[in-house]
C-alpha cells in the first residue's frame, strides 16, 4: 500500500505555526467572544456552511438569494440576517447568466435595497483549480475588502485532483475553507450536491456526495431534499454550535425559494415502492372535519388511515394550525372557516 500523501501539502502549502497552550484559569479570564450570527439560528461569521440538494435543485439561486439577504440586511427563509458586506464567488454561471438573475432577485425581492456597495461579484467561471493553490490569490483581493460572508459556488470546482469520495483529501479541501475563514474573518459558504439514487433511504446527514468528511467538517449544514410536492423541499438543518432547528418546506416560486409552511417536511419524494407519506391535502380531507374534533379523535383517524403516529398527528396540527388552515379551540380542530358556532362545554 502506498503511503497517503496530503494534497495540501504535496502542492508545496506550508501549514501556520500553531498557537500556544492556553491554560484554563486564563482560558475563563479572558473568554473568546461569541461572533455574530450571520444567519439568525444558523451560521456565525467565521464559520463554514454547506448547502447540500439534488443535482438542478436551485441551489445557486438560494445561495444568491443569501448573498443579498445578508448583504441588505434581510431576513433568509424567515431567519434575520446580519447586515454584513458579501462576496460570491462564481466558478459556473456565465456573467450575463448571473446579472440576470440578479435582477430578477432584486425584482422579486424590493426590500433588498442598497447593494451597491455591500455586494460583490467575483466571476471566476473558466478559472477554477485547486483550491490550495487558488485561495492565496483570492486571499490576496479578498485582504483588500472586509467581507463578513463569502460564498463558494459550486464546491467541485475547486476540488482539483482530489477524489470526492476519499475522506483524506476531503479533509484537505475542508481545511482549506477553514483557512479561509480564518485568514478574512468571514463565514465560508460553498455548496455541494446528493449522491445519485434515492436520498430518502439515507439520513439528512447522508445525502450529500462522496466522502463523509463533507458532512463532518461544516459548522452548518442545510440540506434540500425534495418533497412530494412538485418544485418543493424540505429543508434540514444539522448545526455544531446552535440548537437544531425544525425541518420546514420551501417552494420554488421563480426566482427564489418561498417558505411553505402549510407543507408537511415530512412528506419526502419516494420512490413508487416505498410507503408514501400523508399530504396535507390528504391529512385535510381524511382526518378534519367542518364541525371539529377532540386531539384524541384526530389521532385515532390519522392512524387507521394514514399509519400516523400521536407525534407526527401532533406535529402535523401544530403546523396547519400556525399557517392559519385548521383552528383550534374548546380542545376542538376544524377546518379554517367552516365551524361558526362555538361547542357546548
Amino acid at each position: 500500500m502506498s503511503e497517503q500523501i496530503d494534497i495540501a501539502v504535496d502542492l508545496g502549502a506550508v501549514p501556520p505555526p500553531l498557537p500556544d497552550i492556553c491554560f484554563f484559569e486564563e482560558f475563563a479570564a479572558t473568554p473568546p467572544k461569541v461572533p455574530p450570527q450571520i444567519i439568525e439560528g444558523i451560521l456565525h461569521q467565521g464559520c463554514k456552511m454547506i448547502l447540500g440538494g439534488t443535482s438542478k435543485s436551485n441551489k445557486s439561486w438560494c445561495l444568491l438569494d443569501l448573498a443579498i439577504s445578508v448583504a441588505s440586511g434581510q431576513p433568509w427563509w424567515g431567519r434575520r440576517c446580519t447586515k454584513l458586506p458579501v462576496v460570491y464567488i462564481n466558478f459556473e454561471l456565465q456573467p450575463w447568466a448571473l446579472a440576470e438573475r440578479l435582477g430578477a432577485l432584486c425584482m422579486a425581492r424590493p426590500e433588498c435595497k442598497g447593494l451597491g456597495r455591500s455586494l460583490a461579484l467575483w466571476n471566476l467561471r473558466g478559472h477554477n483549480a485547486d483550491l490550495t493553490l487558488l485561495r492565496p490569490k483570492l486571499e490576496e483581493q479578498l485582504a483588500r475588502h472586509q467581507f463578513g460572508l463569502i460564498i463558494i459556488d459550486p464546491a467541485y470546482k475547486v476540488l482539483g485532483n482530489r477524489d470526492e469520495n476519499a475522506n483524506g483529501e476531503i479533509a484537505s479541501l475542508m481545511n482549506e475553507f477553514e483557512a479561509m475563514a480564518q485568514k478574512t474573518g468571514a463565514a465560508v459558504v460553498v455548496a455541494h450536491h446528493f449522491a445519485k439514487g434515492d436520498s430518502t433511504a439515507k439520513n439528512a446527514l447522508d445525502r450529500m456526495s462522496g466522502a463523509g468528511a463533507w458532512a463532518r467538517d461544516p459548522d452548518s449544514i442545510v440540506v434540500l431534499t425534495p418533497h412530494e410536492e412538485p418544485d418543493c423541499f424540505t429543508v434540514t438543518s444539522i448545526l455544531r454550535n446552535l440548537p437544531q432547528l425544525p425541518e420546514f418546506v420551501v417552494g420554488w416560486d421563480f426566482p427564489l425559494m418561498r417558505v411553505a409552511n402549510d407543507l408537511n417536511p415530512d412528506a419526502l419524494r419516494r420512490p413508487q415502492a416505498k410507503n408514501k407519506v400523508c399530504s396535507d391535502k390528504e391529512f385535510m380531507d381524511g382526518v378534519i372535519t367542518n364541525d371539529g374534533k377532540s386531539l384524541a379523535r384526530i389521532t385515532s383517524d390519522s392512524k387507521n388511515l394514514f399509519d400516523m403516529s400521536q407525534s407526527t398527528t401532533q406535529r402535523a396540527l401544530k403546523r396547519l394550525v400556525a399557517a392559519g388552515i385548521v383552528r383550534h379551540s374548546y380542545g376542538l380542530y376544524w377546518k379554517d372557516g367552516q365551524m361558526v358556532t362555538s361547542p357546548k362545554e
